[in-house]
């Protein structure tokens, strides 16, 4: 089966941070598929290249390259608040993608599509090519985009999955039918390897302290303010403990002046966007999620849980429905530093907490198939069917 994965946004390299999943996805379907990728370019892309068996085709928007700035400068959303020069690349951005799309589709036999961007882009390869496009959402077009756009999109999917329920339910809202629930995968080789943590945390210069961690996207999605606001709440009550914070996004300029002012520098590490998160998580002892939006289902989270890190999560959106307090992960409120850091304090010297939530974790992987093998079998019996659902009604 030959696939193409129409996406806004790819991992540029091999230990890029940018939506690391998507490369997961890909690489997972490579194994037994032919998988070719259209994505947006960047800085500093290749136009083609092939990793994991993965053809990947970038597409360019705006000359000189140096100044595309809708993709890889922080959300693809927040740019274009923030951004006057991405307002006026988003047309041209969307016109290349399809052309991109249009040359490189051509003989594929299923369009899968991630986000609804995408999936407009798909529009002219299912009208021209009668391509089945089955278009995986993964919450942020349903949460910036206008919601006719949306549903004028979502409803001419043959299928559209997720793997947040929320998501599901909101896109259901939207009378489209053939939606189904798939899972993303997980980078299980890299997180369940065995790491040499003494030579991590030499490198980091990290003797005897405690690891608490965030890794995302600086942006208001995702609330790492909060965690640095937390920070002197917990250094009142212990000092051998030290906070990694890995990400970039329109936020970072503020995180640093908020390091600055609450004079807490020597408590960070700030290793910037990086991809080797995997050596992060191997020797954190508490993984913090705060949005106040939604937790479910954060990959960063499941590579936490993954990793074996007891995780802090926020109470927002289905968070409670599926993460039980102190089961699968240690609940606070959003936006509320004291608390946020009175539980870090809590955790930090619960070191039985820490091992219950740590062996739950993979269990909660299990319960809601988060692992690999089952996540593939899914996705290819679902891609499969759409080409042979679109052959019998033509």
């Amino acid at each position: 089966m030959k696939i193409c994965i129409l996406c806004t946004s790819y991992p540029r390299t091999k230990n890029d941070y940018w939506v690391p999943f998507m490369h997961s996805w890909a690489r997972e379907l490579a194994k037994t598929e032919d998988v070719t990728v259209v994505t947006s370019g960047g800085a500093n892309t290749k136009d083609y290249e092939v990793r994991d068996n993965v053809k990947i085709h970038r597409f360019n928007y705006f000359y000189p390259k140096n100044l595309q700035v809708l993709t890889y400068t922080g959300g693809m959303g927040e740019s274009f608040k923030k951004s006057f020069l991405a307002k006026l690349q988003a047309p041209f951005f969307m016109l290349s993608f399809m052309l991109k799309s249009l040359k490189i589709a051509k003989n594929c036999d299923v369009i899968n599509a991630h986000w609804v961007l995408s999936g407009l882009a798909a529009l002219p390869l299912k009208f021209f090519y009668k391509k089945p496009v089955v278009l995986t959402e993964h919450g942020g077009s349903i949460r910036a985009l206008p919601k006719s756009l949306n549903r004028f999109v979502l409803k001419r999917m043959n299928i559209v999955t997720s793997a947040h329920d929320d998501i599901i339910g909101a896109v259901k809202g939207m009378e489209v039918k053939n939606v189904v629930n798939i899972r993303n995968f997980l980078n299980e080789d890299r997180f369940l390897k065995k790491h040499d943590k003494n030579t991590i945390k030499k490198k980091l210069k990290i003797k005897n302290e405690l690891i608490v961690t965030f890794i995302g996207r600086f942006e208001p999605l995702k609330d790492p303010l909060t965690i640095v606001n937390s920070i002197p709440y917990v250094i009142k009550s212990m000092k051998n403990v030290k906070f990694i914070m890995i990400g970039d996004g329109h936020l970072k300029e503020d995180i640093e002046n908020r390091i600055e002012k609450l004079n807490i520098r020597k408590y960070m590490i700030m290793p910037g966007p990086t991809a080797d998160v995997d050596n992060f998580l191997a020797i954190s002892d508490v993984f913090i999620a705060c949005s106040a939006t939604e937790n479910c289902f954060s990959t960063t989270i499941l590579e936490a849980m993954l990793s074996k890190v007891p995780c802090i999560i926020t109470k927002a959106g289905m968070t409670e429905k599926f993460f039980s307090h102190k089961q699968y992960a240690y609940l606070v409120d959003k936006k509320n530093p004291k608390l946020l850091g009175e539980s870090i304090v809590e955790l930090l010297n619960d070191k039985n907490l820490r091992q219950k939530l740590s062996k739950n974790g993979l269990e909660f992987l299990d319960k809601y198939e988060f692992r690999n093998q089952a996540i593939i079998n899914k996705i290819i019996k679902i891609l499969k069917n759409s080409i042979i659902v679109k052959a019998t009604n033509n």
